[in-house]
């Protein structure tokens, strides 16, 4: 009894700071214009459509459609007001979507000198409603089907995602090594998730052993490539658009290259190992006589009926992140010799290739590890 309210205090201690970090609102962000009108970004809620047209656009020579709606502002100084906007349906770009009655948007609103609304557009589209029901959803299926597992899974998940925005994110804008950051990131989000879920003893201590090393091998193995190739690590929009905001000439983007290959390794890489330790805790377990050799034999016999499946799931993984990209070069009739050697196919390739190499690692050492500890 008592360790069960014991569990119970440290998961309620747990949780309560998680959940006020995301339940804290994100309030709106002004900026004042060149012609000192004030601009914020609201929600509002389409009220009707009061008509929709075509236009030509003679740059593309494509049809665009036009919908004149009727908005009322929900939240802000400002709430209850209507205005009128006409918004363009452009099938080029990524906000090409179709409004209809009741849908609810974020509106771009500039205001005068006086504090009134001068002009309105639509900024995006509000999708948060859907995507936190997708959530409970996974949150309800971890838990009915895991049980406390899923539950302390959950747990994890949520310190893992905490440790990635408010220390791995926030050291990297402040101009830190990457590598070193990453590295310790890695390594601590491997032992607080390991030890939540399983507990601390020599399982999980095989697992931790295994999938820090394994992590640190592909870093080793990315760092090298990295270099060797002379990847940039500005080869997407995204890496980009960083590079042009404000902090252009403050990051080591090979080093933030680094950093991303190790955590998207982690997941793979902590799975398989766990599972490995799992398993010849298992036979220790229920079968204490049982010789060491045959316990280093059952593991690694796990770990490559394994090694194919999680070596597949990186591949797909990284090469589902560049299909538009290759598909574009395709479109283009461009050879593989000049795909293959594009900043950005060439960093997903050496992602997917350390990661695999670490995987791989990872099997002989959470063997050798679990075997060390069991001979004590």
């Amino acid at each position: 009894m008592f360790k069960i309210r014991k569990c119970f205090l440290f998961v309620v201690l747990l949780v309560i700071p998680i959940v006020l970090f995301c339940t804290i609102p994100v309030k709106a962000g002004g900026s004042e214009s060149e012609n000192n009108s004030i601009e914020n970004t609201v929600k509002g809620k389409v009220l009707n459509v009061r008509s929709s047209s075509n236009a030509n656009s003679e740059e593309k020579n494509v049809m665009e459609k036009q919908q004149k709606l009727k908005v009322e502002v929900l939240e802000g100084k400002h709430r209850g007001e209507k205005v009128d906007i006409i918004h363009t349906i452009q099938p080029s770009k990524p906000d090409n979507i179709e409004f209809k009655t009741g849908d609810e948007l974020f509106l771009s609103i500039s205001e005068d000198n006086s504090g009134k609304i001068n002009e309105a557009s639509v900024y995006q589209v509000v999708r948060q409603n859907h995507l936190f029901h997708l959530l409970v959803f996974f949150m309800i299926s971890i838990v009915a089907i895991g049980g406390i597992k899923g539950f302390k899974s959950l747990i994890t998940l949520a310190i893992t995602c905490l440790i990635i925005v408010k220390v791995f994110l926030p050291l990297i804008l402040q101009g830190y090594n990457p590598i070193l950051v990453s590295t310790a990131v890695c390594i601590a989000i491997t032992v607080i998730s390991l030890i939540i879920v399983s507990g601390f003893n020599r399982k999980t201590t095989a697992s931790i052993l295994g999938t820090s090393s394994g992590v640190i091998i592909a870093g080793a193995i990315a760092y090298i490539y990295i270099n060797f190739t002379s990847v940039s690590g500005v080869g997407t929009e995204d890496a980009q658009l960083l590079m042009d905001s404000l902090l252009k000439g403050t990051l080591n983007f090979k080093g933030i290259l680094f950093g991303s290959i190790l955590i998207g390794t982690l997941g793979a890489v902590m799975d398989i190992s766990m599972s490995i330790a799992s398993t010849m805790n298992e036979l220790r377990e229920n079968n204490p006589r049982i010789s060491s050799r045959n316990i280093v034999k059952a593991g690694m016999s796990v770990g490559r009926d394994t090694i194919g499946t999680m070596t597949t799931t990186l591949i797909l993984a990284y090469i589902s992140s560049a299909v538009f990209l290759v598909l574009g070069y395709m479109v283009s009739k461009s050879s593989f010799a000049d795909i293959i050697n594009q900043d950005m196919i060439a960093s997903d390739v050496i992602k997917t290739f350390a990661s695999s190499i670490g995987l791989i690692f990872t099997i002989p050492i959470t063997v050798f590890a679990y075997w060390v500890l069991d001979k004590r």
